[in-house]
């Protein structure tokens, strides 16, 4: 039986589920390792430094969406108790199924006003969460 919500990332109450991630718009990249130095020795071999510290990166897209829904969003990034880019972000983990809960820090979110069959609509564009 799978641990999966039906969400793949949480911030404060917002499950970002109305809508959901684009079809090919969720990339979690988890516990990525992070390099201090590298170097090629006299053999030729590539040694490479590894900081004990490792990362996870989510990248998200999502469909145009009504400006309610945009708000809601909105508002989950940047107002919830957030201070500055940070976000406390909760994230379903396939590989261990099971969520993972991480101090977050996002790039400027981008977003532009379109029209979409006549109603006004929010095109959110990408953003990126990057555990601090």
């Amino acid at each position: 039986m799978s641990n999966f919500n039906g969400y793949y990332i949480k911030i404060g109450d917002c499950t970002f589920t109305d809508p959901s991630p684009k079809r090919d718009g969720l990339l979690i990249l988890p516990h990525l390792v992070q390099t201090a130095d590298s170097g090629v020795v006299a053999s030729g071999r590539l040694e490479i430094k590894v900081l004990p510290h490792s990362r996870t990166k989510i990248q998200v897209q999502f469909p145009i969406m009504t400006k309610s829904q945009f708000r809601t969003y909105y508002n989950a990034i940047m107002n919830t108790g957030n201070k500055g880019m940070n976000v406390q972000l909760q994230y379903y983990n396939e590989g261990i199924d099971d969520y993972e809960t991480g101090e977050f820090y996002h790039n400027d979110l981008q977003y532009k006003p379109i029209v979409w069959n006549g109603e006004e609509m929010i095109d959110m564009q990408e953003i990126h969460f990057i555990e601090t």
